[in-house]
């Protein structure tokens, strides 16, 4: 005999909330890469410096690369990623991202990686806070921080 539900019946895998721990371990493997700050970077920050945060809307902020770590800018097939990028966008902005020769990028990604295209705004705590931050938080659950509502807290 088969389950049977009404339709007025919440589905069976609908729960009270709850807290689930979460623990991650891994090695992220990187060329060799240095991390002074690009001409592209310098233009980047300067244009994006009143940007709010992505997530809670605080003026004081940080950038993030998006699409592209500037550590594993020597590693990606640009080539590919152009494919992609033809229907990307950047999720801040909005703005299409499929502004750039992908083999012009080939040999120098800072074009992209340092672009405001591959960059979001972030607050110190979105950024790299341990709770918070996308550098410590994987994305599923560090995007919710963006639309919950004001009387819930994901990562509280």
């Amino acid at each position: 005999m088969g389950l049977c539900i009404s339709i007025n019946d919440p589905p069976p895998y609908v729960s009270e909330t709850h807290i689930r721990a979460r623990s991650t371990h891994y090695t992220v493997h990187c060329p060799d890469h240095y991390h002074e700050p690009s001409s592209t970077y310098k233009k980047t920050l300067h244009a994006l410096k009143c940007m709010p945060c992505f997530i809670c809307g605080t003026k004081d902020t940080e950038l993030h690369p998006f699409y592209c770590e500037k550590a594993g800018q020597h590693a990606i097939n640009w080539i590919a990623f152009g494919a992609f990028a033809k229907t990307c966008y950047n999720i801040q902005t909005g703005e299409n991202i499929d502004h750039y020769n992908w083999h012009e990028v080939a040999k120098n990604p800072e074009l992209f990686v340092d672009s405001p295209h591959n960059m979001i705004a972030l607050c110190a705590i979105h950024h790299t806070s341990e709770k918070r931050g996308i550098h410590h938080v994987p994305f599923p659950d560090w995007i919710l921080q963006k639309w919950s509502k004001p009387d819930f807290d994901f990562l509280g």
